[in-house]
């Protein structure tokens, strides 16, 4: 993609645009996975590393100042310097990211996985920490929109309220859409248990 498309991309998602932030999603993806791979980070594997991309890229686009360089030179330095800042800083924030990061405070927190959880024994026994690396691999092959939904709310401080009106959404219409996207999370795993199953068998 070229220059003059990337930046007229980046102005479309600052206003909100959804397709144009998929599109960067898209186009950053490949260098996102490279620099993942390029790093070794005690409790970190490439998911949790390529989630930090994600998440970075997103912020990018809300910091960067039109004009004031090439967005694709900003992003590229500005997804390498956190995962830079993640290996420094990886003792006193090991959790950071991760899912297991508690959501909410007190009696009522939780974490991502506990989101997951069923009354079917199949997902219990699927969601241990073991198991965690597949579920990562499952959340980072949503779709860049679905993808952004989940990381801006779970590991970036926004409510679904915030998401709704950062994109021009009702609040319905993103609580059904987080509902849909738990649901195929939710089918990922049991596909793949059942796979392991029957392949044992």
């Amino acid at each position: 993609m070229e220059y003059k498309e990337i930046e007229k991309l980046v102005e479309e998602a600052k206003k909100g645009d959804d397709e144009a932030i998929v599109n960067l999603l898209v186009q950053f993806k490949p260098f996102i996975f490279k620099t993942a791979r390029s790093f070794n980070i005690k409790n970190y594997d490439t998911f949790d590393l390529v989630q930090i991309g994600y998440i970075a890229l997103i912020n990018a686009v809300d910091k960067y100042k039109e004009g004031s360089n090439s967005f694709s030179s900003y992003v590229y330095t500005t997804i390498k310097n956190c995962m830079k800042c993640t290996a420094r800083n990886n003792k006193k924030h090991k959790n950071t990211l991760s899912l297991n990061t508690p959501i909410g405070e007190g009696d009522s927190s939780a974490d991502f996985t506990e989101l997951l959880q069923s009354n079917q024994s199949i997902e219990n026994d699927f969601i241990q920490s073991e198991r965690l690396s597949e579920l990562q691999a499952i959340i980072s092959k949503l779709s860049p929109t679905d993808f952004e939904l989940i990381f801006l709310v779970y590991y970036n401080g926004f409510t679904f309220k915030d998401y709704a009106a950062k994109k021009g959404l009702s609040y319905i219409q993103v609580i059904r859409r987080k509902n849909a996207i738990l649901e195929y999370i939710r089918n990922e795993i049991i596909k793949s248990s059942e796979h392991e199953i029957s392949a044992e068998a």
